[in-house]
């Protein structure tokens, strides 16, 4: 039987209410649910959470830090419902132990580190929730974190990249060292970093994998909208990136660099702003045996997908890519292609799969369907690709790369 415990603690705001908040939760017996009245509870320190316990409030229920502090720190079969965090360095983080939720929940206002913060976790929920301005970080992921799944959630820092000039070292889901992880349809918008990116933790050596970005819609950020990044190891590998949306993200739209064996597939990429995109809409960087196919390329300031820094084995197929160049580079005959490939001061790209592909722009002077910077046999392959309105559909540096 689950018991009910109502919160009996100063609300406004005015005075610090964590030693008294802490002496309650110690003595909640295993199972409790802990009604909290709607007002302002202060936390200057932090509060430990036993286990089995699910704290509870009705959308107007704020928990305020002093700035600097981690407001709560949850060990096993932890739930947090209908309760706002704001102004603290970290919410919640959660360090060696699983089962945790977080359901409609909000997190704002001057959060500096990260929001929530889960470090060796596993069984965890994020759903239904927001995340309005944060600093640096949304959800921080690490330390062989398995089994979490972030779904219907809002993350949005208003003003676009985050309101930073310059792109920053963070993300709205920034998994260092993970597996199994799901982030789904979910609204992502405006941070100075990534909005989702599985990537490495360089400390330890360690990476992301098994993990599937899908249903997303990333918007505005101030890098990439999904990396997969692995390092130079290429600890991380193994993901999948499917059905999102991404665009006007800085850079690229979809990165895979340095990470092996992904999926990219069903994406819907666009760069009608003004001051987004990079090498390609969707890029291919040093990355083995993946897999790129059916993705819808509306808009690209430069390269529809580029295929660069010694990418080898990769399979592009069945791809819509439409109006690249849209930054109107005349002079350079290595941007605005529908397709690139190139060294980029690492390696020619080799035994890539290019077919089916449907090609199309206009305003593409000088520009080619498929361009390579290399004309050196490297076994690639180009089969039944429709490209209509380039220069040149595949051009012979790119031909030159094919198998005899």
């Amino acid at each position: 039987m689950i018991n009910i415990v109502e919160a009996s603690l100063d609300n406004t705001g005015l005075t610090d209410t964590t030693s008294l908040f802490q002496a309650m939760v110690m003595h909640l017996p295993n199972g409790a649910k802990f009604k909290m009245p709607k007002g302002l509870y202060r936390i200057d320190g932090n509060v430990k959470l036993n286990n089995n316990i699910t704290i509870e409030g009705d959308g107007e229920v704020r928990f305020r830090g002093k700035g600097t502090n981690v407001l709560f720190t949850v060990n096993y079969m932890i739930t947090f419902k209908g309760i706002q965090f704001e102004n603290c360095s970290q919410a919640i983080t959660l360090n060696g132990h699983s089962i945790f939720k977080v359901d409609r929940c909000k997190f704002l206002n001057n959060i500096v580190f990260a929001a929530i913060n889960l470090y060796n976790a596993s069984k965890v929920t994020i759903v239904n929730s927001s995340f309005n301005n944060i600093l640096k970080h949304s959800i921080l992921i690490d330390g062989d974190s398995t089994d979490i799944l972030i779904d219907k959630n809002t993350f949005d820092n208003p003003d676009v990249f985050g309101g930073y000039a310059t792109e920053q070292i963070s993300g709205h889901v920034y998994c260092l060292n993970a597996s199994k992880v799901t982030v789904s349809n979910n609204t992502v918008r405006n941070n100075g970093g990534q909005g989702i990116i599985f990537g490495y933790n360089g400390t330890t050596g360690k990476g992301t994998t098994d993990s599937i970005a899908i249903n997303n819609i990333c918007e505005g950020n101030g890098q990439e909208g999904i990396t997969s990044y692995g390092g130079v190891t290429k600890v991380t590998h193994d993901n999948y990136i499917i059905g999102n949306t991404c665009r006007n993200n800085r850079f690229h739209q979809i990165e895979i660099w340095e990470s092996d064996n992904n999926i990219v597939k069903s994406n819907t990429v666009e760069e009608s702003k003004v001051g987004t995109g990079n090498i390609g809409a969707i890029t291919l960087y040093n990355t083995l045996a993946t897999v790129c196919k059916s993705n819808n390329i509306l808009s690209a300031r430069n390269n529809g997908i580029a295929i660069i820094a010694g990418t080898s084995k990769c399979d592009i197929k069945d791809n819509t890519i439409c109006e690249t160049n849209r930054q109107n580079n005349t002079n350079d005959a290595s941007r605005g292609n529908g397709i690139l490939l190139d060294w980029n001061g690492v390696a020619d790209p080799e035994y890539q799969t290019i077919s089916r592909n449907l090609i199309s722009s206009i305003d593409t002077i000088n520009k080619s369907g498929i361009y390579s910077t290399s004309n050196t046999n490297h076994h690639n392959a180009f089969d039944d690709n429709l490209i209509l309105g380039y220069v040149t559909s595949i051009h012979e540096y790119a031909l030159a790369t094919a198998s005899i």
